[in-house]
């Protein structure tokens, strides 16, 4: 009887240890799980916060046929701030290159909820602008990094070129 109470002892104690080391494993589990939740929260967060919306007359862009080049206004219509470093643009559905740095009209300094950016696009097509042809523009972007996360937007617009 004395062996069977020294046996119960040491499964008892090989039970207990088992025990503490599942629920560490369970507890770090639950601990990544817990955050990729959050992460998941933000991300969904901001990606409601962020929206783009095209500005001015889409019935006559300003338009280069020598430079075969298009000038379009986007208005951050959400309430994150967009990154214009981080954007990109097609007409037709092929990728156009962005001429220099977007420029922020009224004097702003960063792309924030109701600033309009001016951006220049190369076509790699020839552009007829004389006023009768159509192309369908569309524009990418990208917030500024918020806690790790990033959210992102796009818009396609028929414009007429002129």
């Amino acid at each position: 009887m004395a062996d069977g109470g020294a046996t119960n002892m040491i499964l008892l104690i090989t039970a207990l240890l088992i025990c503490g080391a599942a629920s560490a494993i369970l507890l770090q589990s639950w601990t990544d799980t817990a955050s990729a939740v959050g992460t998941n929260q933000e991300q969904i967060a901001l990606n409601s916060k962020t929206k783009i919306t095209f500005s001015g007359d889409l019935a006559k862009t300003t338009c280069d046929s020598v430079e075969n080049r298009i000038t379009i206004y986007l208005q951050n219509s959400g309430s994150s701030i967009l990154d214009e470093t981080e954007f990109g643009a097609f007409i037709d559905g092929v990728a156009s290159s962005i001429v220099g740095v977007p420029t922020f009209l009224n004097g702003a300094t960063v792309w924030s909820s109701g600033v309009v950016a001016n951006i220049t696009l190369q076509s790699g097509e020839n552009l007829l602008c004389d006023g009768t042809e159509e192309k369908r523009v569309t524009a990418v972007v990208s917030t500024l990094a918020s806690g790790g996360v990033f959210a992102s937007d796009s818009v396609t617009e028929v414009v007429k070129l002129g």
